[in-house]
């Protein structure tokens, strides 16, 4: 060995006659002196000479690499498998070539390696030196992949001074993890204009058949496969999708329900429990034709809409084409199939918003254009032009892969419209248009059918996807098997996150979501929160910059404080086990708790039927949270056991002729110090990026005496930067909403009846305990040397408000220790929530 290793140095180095050493014929001064690509690529040279030494390839094992073994924390990675230490160097004008870097690494064992090796990133160096090594096979292939993701604009190989570096991971195909594995490609940090890098995966002799010779590159599939797309929705209504087949066509819809007809080219209603497909697309800046009272007679002519053509907008054209193409003979669009100047038409058509989408036999998701003007990629009008770059490197083809649903879908203009999510929940099915290929997906099933010539990405097999997967399933709204206040949190912070072209329509783009979970929760939704889940979806809290929602002509309030619905920005709803301290108090004076409202009439004050009505409910726990489902109805399953709506005591109600809610609470005074004392800053930091000079969501620390910090309130920049500070009259207040508990406390649940976290169990002594970190990290963050963290279920939900005319409106939520909070001499009031 040490003679193999003294011939190998001798290869690579050599000493001059001043001792000066030479790697690869150039001495240190010279590699310094030579240009940018050329320094790369010494560096490449002694990085992998040095790691091939240090790190060995591992003999070969009998290791199974079909797939089967799960991903886990603690598995062994089969690391430097990939390592070929002696690799072949080819000519450097074989079209093969590898580079130093690429040559080591064995693409043959990536293709076909064992599921763990997904855990293991190999660099690949720097992005500026991919870029330029035109020479190297991978690295064209790889820099054509990343020219792709930025759509043809610049490249920035430097991020704040710091060179990109590349890297990239061997993972599983999303529809078949016992198959060959893709190539993930991974920047960081990421370079502007790039957003998401595709995968790279090995071709069959099949799929090289398939492809035609375009410039130098291939391409697949210009325009949109009919028979399939008809085969995926057809199958589905006949009941082949696996499990819960349903026919969701031929409903009884509104009166005032129109269509368009695809043969007649014009606006019909009235057909009585009709099969259509529905539109689904961004209007964006392009003049779209509206259905109008005056126009409205004219639009029901046969023939109407062609007279109309150049009024029409691209993808509704091709919209009515596709429609034609499948078979289908209406079509359903917002713009001419609701009279867009009648406030009663448009009224009655946003209240069904559920029945429209829920009834069509499928849904055509635009997601290939950004404004209506574009046309459906894969139409004859626009046909798909994805270009696919193949290198043939270590006896196998390698080529840049279409992009994957996650991308082509979620990443698109069409998913970011706060319209599109009803839309596509609402949908049994979708089919998704991406500008290189269409998708597939039906609420039958967790995956998502691709257009492909392979059996199994294109769903003709009729397989799963794995479990593995599920995470990145395109559903989002489960009817069954999740609970409710799961799935509601879902859906509101990823419509939150959403952008809307009027603010006035955040509820309006509801409407439907929020019929669609009604039977969910057995209860409406006020302002879109569910009524028998109020007390706990009142603590949701913003997740990124959060303004007021306000009317764009007068500057007030549109919708009231409490409600995420009365906020501009994204926010993350409340999904943890928590105990009301609050008394509704109804129009009649009367005081209910969130059960009195949630169980029939009357059982929850009598302990015999309350006990009988709590039998008929079974009890689990989903990541220490626990949930209830009926014993006779296992399907669905609830925050908290809820009686049909016909059995209860419906509330709370709002205040009559106002959008206030009425409840009972302790509350104590809030001063804030000046800006920057008043602010949690271990929280700021660690959790939240808050700094002097830049403020997105603060986290103000509550101190129940100078000093003593018990816990800490979220609240807005825009609220956090403008608060009435050092005032001896303070406007503010802290309001006790329920208690709960740190993260890693022990669960309520029915698997410790005797936990008695119901009693508060405070102490207004002064305590100290020397041996515990200051700060918790746990969720609640108050100091832990002062307050005792491992008391069970320590803290209180709390919500900070501003008196104005005896009506307190809401600034932001927080946490706090329930002894910090008995020290503050909290009273109990009466609160008017605006």
């Amino acid at each position: 060995m040490e003679g193999a290793e003294a011939n190998t140095e001798a290869q690579s180095s050599q000493k001059t006659s001043q001792d000066e050493v030479k790697i690869l014929g150039r001495t240190i001064t010279e590699w310094t002196e030579s240009p940018a690509p050329d320094r790369a690529m010494i560096a490449n040279h002694i990085y992998w000479t040095w790691y091939g030494k240090t790190n060995p390839k591992p003999a070969p094992q009998n290791q199974d690499v079909s797939g089967n073994e799960p991903i886990q924390r603690k598995a062994k990675i089969p690391s430097k498998r990939w390592w070929i230490e002696s690799p072949l160097e080819l000519q450097i004008d074989d079209p093969g070539y590898l580079c130093e870097t690429c040559r080591h690494i064995d693409f043959k064992y990536l293709i076909n390696s064992p599921l763990l090796q997904a855990l293991e990133a190999i660099q690949l160096g720097s992005l500026a030196h991919i870029l330029e090594n035109e020479k190297c096979a991978f690295c064209r292939l790889v820099a054509s992949t990343i020219r792709d993701a930025a759509a043809g604009g610049e490249i920035n190989t430097t991020v704040a001074g710091k060179p990109v570096m590349s890297s990239m991971r061997a993972m599983p195909i999303e529809t078949d993890t016992r198959g060959p594995r893709q190539i993930f490609l991974f920047t960081e940090p990421t370079p502007n204009g790039v957003k998401r890098v595709s995968s790279i995966y090995s071709l069959t002799v099949k799929d090289e058949t398939l492809v035609s010779e375009v410039n130098g590159h291939k391409y697949k599939i210009p325009q949109i496969k009919y028979d399939l797309v008809k085969k995926w929705y057809n199958d589905c209504n006949d009941g082949n999708c696996g499990i819960n087949p349903s026919n969701s066509y031929g409903r009884e819809m509104p009166k005032s329900f129109r269509l368009i007809d695809v043969d007649s080219d014009c606006i019909v209603r009235s057909v009585q429990k009709p099969r259509y497909v529905a539109l689904s697309y961004v209007w964006g800046a392009a003049i779209v034709l509206r259905n109008m009272k005056d126009i409205e007679k004219g639009l029901e002519v046969k023939g109407s809409l062609v007279e109309r053509a150049k009024e029409l907008p691209n993808t509704i054209k091709d919209a009515i084409s596709l429609t034609r193409k499948l078979g289908e003979h209406y079509l359903w669009v917002d713009s001419l199939c609701i009279i867009q100047d009648d406030p009663v038409d448009q009224a009655e058509q946003i209240a069904a918003m559920n029945l429209i989408y829920s009834s069509a036999v499928l849904t055509i998701a635009a997601a290939s254009g950004d404004t209506a003007d574009t046309h459906l990629a894969g139409m004859t009008s626009n046909p798909r032009e994805f270009r696919q770059h193949i290198e043939k490197i270590q006896g196998i083809s390698l080529a840049n892969r279409p992009a994957i649903f996650g991308h082509a879908i979620d990443e698109s203009v069409w998913n970011s419209r706060a319209w599109t999510l009803q839309e596509r929940l609402l949908s049994p099915r979708v089919l998704f248009v991406g500008k290189q290929r269409c998708f597939f997906s039906c609420q039958h099933r967790q995956d998502a059918f691709i257009e492909s010539d392979d059996v199994v990405e294109s769903g003709l097999d009729r397989k799963f996807m794995p479990e593995v997967f599920k995470a990145e399933a395109p559903l989002l709204m489960s009817s069954w098997g999740s609970v409710n206040v799961s799935s509601y949190r879902r859906v509101v912070e990823a419509y939150t996150s959403r952008h809307l072209s009027f603010a006035s329509d955040i509820l309006n783009a509801f409407e439907g979501i929020a019929t669609g979970f009604r039977p969910l929760f057995r209860s409406d939704f006020v302002y879109g929160l569910p009524r028998s889940e109020l007390d706990s979806q009142l603590l949701w809290q913003p997740s990124g910059p959060s303004t007021r929602r306000r009317d764009f002509v007068s500057g007030q309030p549109l919708f009231p404080s409490w409600t995420w619905a009365g906020w501009v920005g994204p926010v993350k709803c409340n999904a943890d086990e928590n105990l009301l301290r609050i008394k509704w108090i109804e129009s009649d004076g009367q005081a209910f708790s969130g059960e009195d409202f949630r169980y029939p009439k009357g059982a929850s004050q009598d302990v015999t039927r309350g006990e009988q009505y709590r039998a008929q409910w079974k009890c689990a726990l989903e990541s220490g949270v626990p949930y209830y489902w009926e014993r006779d109805n296992p399907r669905l399953w609830f925050f908290h056991p809820t009686a049909p709506e016909e059995q209860r005591t419906l509330g709370p109600n709002l205040k009559s002729t106002t959008n206030h809610l009425v409840f009972e609470a302790e509350t104590t005074e809030f001063t804030p110090a000046s800006t920057g004392d008043d602010h949690y800053w271990p929280m700021c930091i660690d959790n939240h990026k808050c700094t002097k000079d830049k403020h997105i969501v603060c986290p103000l620390g509550i101190a129940s005496s100078p000093g003593k910090i018990g816990g800490h309130v979220m609240i807005p920049a825009e609220i956090s930067t403008t608060l009435k500070r050092d005032s001896k009259d303070t406007p503010y207040a802290l309001v006790m909403i329920s208690r709960c508990k740190l993260a890693d406390q022990e669960s309520r649940g029915e698997g410790n009846p005797d936990l008695l976290i119901d009693s508060e169990a405070t102490t207004t002594v002064e305590q100290f305990f020397p041996d515990r970190p200051h700060m918790d990290t746990r969720g609640g963050h108050f100091d832990q040397q002062l307050y005792d963290g491992q008391k069970p279920w320590c803290m209180y939900n709390i919500m900070l408000v501003e008196w104005i005319n005896d009506v307190a409106y809401r600034l932001g939520v927080g946490k706090m220790h329930i002894d910090a909070w008995a020290q503050c001499e909290a009273t109990r009031k009466i609160i008017t929530l605006g």
